[in-house]
């Protein structure tokens, strides 16, 4: 009997662990009869790869649409069953820590909203640097509500002022008796546990579970099901499904997209390769992930006309076409990189993004070199800016960038 799983789940940071790339090519040729046999007969695809194209935004939108954050907002709701009855004041706090990507920050607001917690937004940065005691007065509130704060990163600055308002607010939490869901960048818990031990103040914090291979099987899939459409996805190369067709497979893609039911996936399920560099590429970062995915999407010319011809017969699937990883042109830090591009990146990712501004303040750099080194990151898609006026790292450059950090020996998250 198969054994299945949900895809979403908060697990201790400690125990996160970033998913492994294939050994080789040679993976998929290695798999087992299992999988062999759960594949249809092999038939090579009757088309001409240089006729495809990148799928056009309204396709995208059907076959990977963006995902919700319903399931991680119940994931998180079954995390916190046992802290939203506690009794025992020493178990108060309860801070979730994630990655770009992961979208923690929106999840915690979401069911902060859904249970009538108080929720209380970030200081300005005006706030900040003064210290934040009239900021601090907002805490005092009913104690029998829970307080989330849903962007603990944005609670500091790196800069000579820029802590007392969070070493406050560490001391209010050390001695309240109020219970306080906490949400914080995976980069600034990193800075905060370097500059004010924050770790040794605070619970060990949750963390969302990697996407790895193994649910990435699933949840893709699931994703293309979620507007009703019916899709088949293939390797440009063989014509083969990336995904399963075997008849237990389907149904619990099926089952994944019923109101109210938790997305499951099967460990029974052997991933391809294809699978497996995406997961290990997006460092199970469900939103990185689903970047790459559409990245890798092809579609032939007439897409409108067989569309519309697919979807007035409602057993029909349309084929979309898959790029293979090698093929996939990603975002790539050069070698030409200087000391300008670095500290503009880290200071973007420790603060969750930034305005111009902010960056001028922060950086040792001028406005026009803070501006030229922005758009010479926006040429190589590493960043991007923001309706707010705050830029950030992209998705699709996160990984190239997290990499390009740790390898010039910054300070990195533990993801």
């Amino acid at each position: 009997m198969a054994i299945y799983k949900a895809i979403w789940e908060y697990i201790p940071l400690t125990q996160y662990e970033k998913p492994h790339a294939p050994a080789g090519q040679v993976v998929r040729g290695g798999l087992t009869s299992t999988w062999r046999l759960l594949r249809p007969k092999s038939r090579q695809a009757s088309f001409n790869q240089g006729k495809l194209c990148a799928a056009p935004p309204y396709l995208l939108n059907r076959a990977a649409p963006e995902p919700d954050l319903d399931q991680m907002v119940n994931a998180l709701e079954d995390a916190l069953q046992n802290w939203s009855f506690a009794k025992d004041s020493k178990k108060s706090v309860k801070v979730i820590v994630g990655p770009p990507g992961c979208n923690v920050d929106q999840a915690v607001a979401t069911l902060a909203a859904r249970k009538g917690w108080a929720k209380l937004g970030p200081p300005t940065a005006t706030e900040i640097l003064s210290g934040g005691r009239a900021w601090l007065k907002n805490f005092e509130g009913d104690e029998l509500v829970p307080l989330v704060i849903p962007r603990l990163g944005e609670c500091f600055l790196r800069h000579q002022d820029g802590l007392t308002l969070i070493s406050r607010l560490l001391d209010w939490l050390e001695s309240t008796r109020r219970r306080c869901l906490i949400a914080c960048d995976s980069w600034a818990w990193a800075y905060l546990v370097k500059a004010l031990r924050i770790d040794a103040i605070l619970p060990l914090p949750l963390a969302l579970a990697p996407i790895d291979a193994a649910r990435l099987q699933f949840w893709l899939p699931t994703l293309a099901r979620s507007n009703g459409g019916h899709y088949i996805f293939r390797d440009t190369g063989s014509g083969q499904p990336i995904f399963l067709t075997a008849a237990n497979y389907d149904e619990i893609i099926r089952r994944n997209t019923k109101p109210d039911q938790m997305e499951a996936y099967g460990e029974w399920v052997g991933a391809g390769n294809l699978v497996k560099q995406i997961a290990a590429h997006s460092r199970g970062l469900p939103q990185v992930a689903w970047t790459l995915w559409r990245e890798c999407l092809l579609v032939a010319p007439d897409v409108k006309k067989e569309i519309a011809q697919k979807m007035a017969q409602a057993d029909d699937w349309y084929t979309v076409w898959v790029k293979p990883w090698s093929q996939i042109e990603l975002p790539l830090v050069p070698r030409s990189a200087g000391t300008a591009d670095s500290i503009t990146l880290q200071t973007l990712l420790l603060h969750g993004g930034a305005t111009t501004g902010l960056l001028e303040l922060l950086l040792p750099l001028s406005h026009d070199q803070v501006r030229q080194t922005l758009h010479q990151l926006l040429e190589w898609k590493l960043v991007e800016i923001k309706p707010d006026g705050r830029w950030r790292v992209t998705l699709a450059g996160y990984p190239a960038v997290r990499q390009f950090m740790e390898n010039e020996g910054y300070l990195v998250d533990a993801f």
